[in-house]
Formats: structure tokens, sequence, C-alpha cells
């Protein structure tokens, strides 16, 4: 999903923002050296004269040998003079570049684009705002693949940790070529929250739009505006996010307050994203079999025919790493 009109406008707000402080930075600057350094002026008001004496020389001088000739004595002696400017500031203690205007990015001079491509920058204010937008800011902290750790699995847990690790990383890698959801279901606390997290920092950092919610948040979210007409548009940007978001992360499904109503805006969501070809992360404490009697064959069927699924079972870790805590 492409940055909204709002949110580009944001970015555009924060260069100019950053623009008119470096400017003023850059204008304060210059009033502090004429106001201390006297002799900065005159060099300056000569620059300025032999500058326009250059361009009089390009208009009048018909002979091009004397033209060049004449235009290399002025370049020469602005250059000379330049130096001296920037010696001058050196011997008052100044860097030499102080009146060089301020910048937060060199490469596009907060523009935020460079030969009509979006900078580094713009791309880094666009991944602030998908952070922000995702609703995992916190929750990525914890959850990546930086922390990653096999120790609290073995034997054929281990195994199945394993081959979900890679089953991430290859969803990640392929995520803009080939279309496919992800499944995590097994039991308590086994890494199916964590490794969804490491697949949204992964996404999120290459500049993708993603959503996060607690099953249970998302239905109470939806609850709470599917029937409140006085608030129309919010419904129909909640609606827009949860179907056109690069990735949907849905954590703890099954943990929701399971009706019709929710059962229903569940295949609803999800068949309007594969209609999108949006994918879908779901973990879940459910098994398969509970899946298909809670939210029907259609929808296990449905999920399961573009799904990577991973089963992950063992104790649960994060009792484990409490333990450890209080005894080390």
């Amino acid at each position: 999903m492409a940055l909204s009109n709002e949110q580009f406008e944001k970015i555009k707000r924060t260069l100019e923002e950053r623009q008119l402080a470096n400017s003023l930075i850059t204008a304060s600057r210059r009033s502090e050296i004429l106001e201390k350094l006297p002799g900065y002026r005159a060099m300056e008001d000569e620059t300025a004269a032999l500058s326009m004496q250059c361009a009089e020389k390009l208009v009048s001088e018909p002979d091009a040998a004397t033209r060049n000739r004449e235009l290399e004595t002025l370049r020469s002696r602005i250059k000379e003079i330049n130096i001296s400017k920037k010696d001058l500031l050196t011997k008052a203690g100044y860097p030499a570049d102080y009146l060089e205007p301020v910048c937060n990015c060199s490469k596009c001079h907060d523009t935020g684009f460079i030969n009509g491509k979006k900078c580094t920058c713009f791309k880094q204010l666009e991944i602030d705002i998908l952070y922000d937008h995702s609703n995992m800011s916190a929750f990525l902290k914890d959850n990546n693949f930086d922390r990653l750790s096999y120790d609290y699995h073995k034997g054929d847990d281990l195994t199945h940790f394993k081959k979900a690790v890679d089953t991430c990383k290859k969803f990640i890698n392929n995520f803009d070529n080939d279309y496919h959801n992800l499944l995590f279901y097994g039991t308590v606390g086994t890494g199916k929250s964590f490794l969804s997290g490491c697949v949204a920092k992964e996404l999120l950092d290459k500049g993708h739009s993603i959503v996060y919610f607690s099953a249970e948040q998302l239905f109470r979210s939806i609850s709470a505006l599917y029937y409140d007409h006085e608030h129309n548009a919010e419904r129909e940007a909640l609606f827009d996010t949860l179907h056109e978001s690069d990735l949907l992360i849905i954590d703890d499904l099954g943990t929701e307050f399971s009706n019709e109503f929710t059962k229903s805006q569940l295949f609803s969501i999800f068949n309007q994203r594969i209609t999108n070809r949006r994918p879908l992360v779901i973990s879940t404490n459910l098994t398969l079999e509970d899946i298909r009697k809670i939210y029907s064959d259609r929808f296990l069927s449905r999920l399961a025919e573009n799904s990577y699924i991973c089963n992950l079972k063992g104790s649960d870790i994060r009792i484990r790493k409490k333990i450890e805590n209080e005894y080390n």
C-alpha cells in the first residue's frame, strides 16, 4: 500500500520544516560572521561585483578569445577571494564551511528527491511513518531476528522452529514477487508471535506497510465502527487499511469473542486480501481442526491453498525465561 495523501503531506511538511529551520541557522551564522569579522563583507561585495563583470563579459565581448581570457582572470580572482574568506573564518576559530548551507541530508539538501527519485532520507521518513502506523513499534523492540535464539527448543521442536525461521526468510525475500500467506499455529509460547514480529520488522525496514492487530483488538475495532454511522470516514479508513496494507498481521486468532459477526468479518477481510493479492500473517494457539470447526472448512481451505504453514511446539518460552530471570 502506498502512503496515503495525509502521510505523504506529513513527510513534505517535515522536509519543509527542516529546510526552514536550517535556512534560519545559515542566516544566523552569516549575521554573526558579518558582525564579528568586518573584512568578510568586503570580500563578499568584491565577489558579487566580479560575478557581475563575468555576466557582462559573456554578453558584451564579441571576441571569443578575449572574452575567455578576461573571464578566466575574473574567475581566478573569485577563487582567490573564496580561499581568503575560508582563511579568515579558520583564523577566527570557525570551521571553513561554517557559512555553507546547513542541511540534514547532504545528498538531496532536504528536498527528499534526487533526479526525481526518492532520496534515502525520504524513504527513512516513510519507514518511520509505517512503523507508527503498524501498531508494532514497542512490540518489535523484542521481536526481531537480532533477538533470535535456538536455545529454548530441542529435538523435533527445534527442527520445526528452524524450519519456520527458514520459511520466514523465504517469505521475506520473495515478498514482492511471490504471493503467499503465513500461518503459525501450535502450543502457547513457542515463538509464533516472535516470528510474526521478525517478518514485520524486516519488511517495515524495506519500506512496506505493515499493520498489526491482536485478534481481540481487531474485532473490537471493527465492531465499534461497523454500525456507527457518525464515523463513516474512520470505518472506511480502517477497512482500507485492512484490505490494502502490504501485510496484515493478526496475532492470537481464537482469543477474540467468536460469533457469526466476527467469523464473517474475518472471512471478508481474508477474501478481499486474496483478491488484492495482499499477504496475511496469522498466529494462533488453535489446531488446524479447531480453525476448521470455528471458522469453517471454506476458510481453512482457502487459507491453506496459498499459505506457508508452520507448526510450532514445545514448552512455553515466556515462562522459562521468567523462571531463568528470577533465579539468575
